[in-house]
């Protein structure tokens, strides 16, 4: 199949939307319908069912996907092996992680790694933690990097780092003075709130779900950049790991204390790749850039 109907589907597959697809490709909707009923006309069978507000894959729509992302991965990495051959240092590395990663820790590693790799691309996209497994099991991301919970079959933890989350707030704090911090005494100070679901969710108690909603955060936004200038403001606190936070803690700007809980100060933070389809040699060489990087920090960071 052309290269464009392999783009176009997986893109509309990602939006549900033919629309919304064609404006991310920056092409006319009429040539992305075009390349999708010309795609169906030659499997002799729709791929999509067509809803009243948008589209939506049916069975035979996501077996397509399935085969197209297996397509495009076999196709990066023969790209790949075929610079290497011939000594350039080209490729595509696809990332997928949680949004506390891409205020320091993130953008360091890929300023290091286009260094050594400057005709490299990326595709970075920042995600809730527990979203990141489904990421990498669809095939849209090669690699992977949040709190390790119980991860779905295909996966594999190419090394882990004790950063888990805690209670972060400005150096002036009254709660500063603390060595450990319950959950019911974060309930008598302001609180600004990542929004969604917590990552916390699913390693304490079973009634954390009605805590999170029962707090009554000043501000709640799914921005870390800006939840991390009102915190070290001395608007509220937060539950961040200490990797969202490496300049402001190295400075003394703020504070990061351990929550008093035994199972959320087991969580770690991981590398996750997929163990049932090959990475591009480019990709394997960010793992192991990145992987060097997250030890690094984590020395750095155990005694802030």
């Amino acid at each position: 199949m052309h290269a464009n109907v392999l783009k176009y589907f997986v893109e509309v597959a990602r939006c549900s939307s033919i629309r919304k697809a064609a404006q991310n490709l920056y092409v006319a909707s009429s040539a992305v319908n075009r390349q999708i009923l010309k795609l169906e006309a030659e499997m002799g069978t729709e791929l999509f069912d067509r809803l009243p507000n948008g589209i939506r894959l049916n069975a035979a729509g996501e077996r397509m996907l399935q085969h197209i992302r297996a397509t495009l991965n076999d196709f990066h990495l023969m790209r790949s092996e075929l610079d290497d051959l011939k000594g350039e240092r080209k490729g595509h590395v696809s990332v997928v992680a949680m949004d506390s990663l891409f205020v320091d820790f993130l953008p360091a590693t890929v300023e290091e790694f286009s260094d050594a790799y400057p005709a490299v691309t990326y595709s970075i996209a920042a995600v809730p933690p527990h979203d990141v497994p489904t990421r990498l099991v669809s095939g849209e991301y090669d690699v992977g990097i949040t709190y390790i919970t119980k991860l779905p079959a295909g996966l594999d933890v190419v090394t882990e780092v004790s950063l888990p989350p805690g209670v972060v707030m400005a150096s002036s704090h009254p709660l500063a003075k603390a060595e450990r911090i319950s959950f019911d005494e974060c309930r008598n100070h302001a609180f600004l709130r990542l929004e969604g679901r917590s990552p916390i969710q699913g390693v304490v108690t079973t009634d954390f779900p009605e805590y999170w909603e029962s707090l009554h955060p000043s501000v709640t936004c799914n921005s870390t950049t800006l939840l991390k200038r009102l915190i070290a403001s001395g608007r509220g606190i937060s539950f961040f790991s200490k990797l969202a936070f490496l300049d402001e803690l190295a400075r003394g700007d703020v504070v990061w204390r351990p929550l008093d809980d035994v199972n959320v100060n087991a969580l770690t933070v991981g590398i996750i790749t997929p163990n049932q389809r090959a990475l591009p040699h480019v990709t394997l060489e960010f793992v192991e850039r990145i992987v060097r990087r997250l030890r690094h920090v984590e020395l750095a960071l155990r005694d802030a």
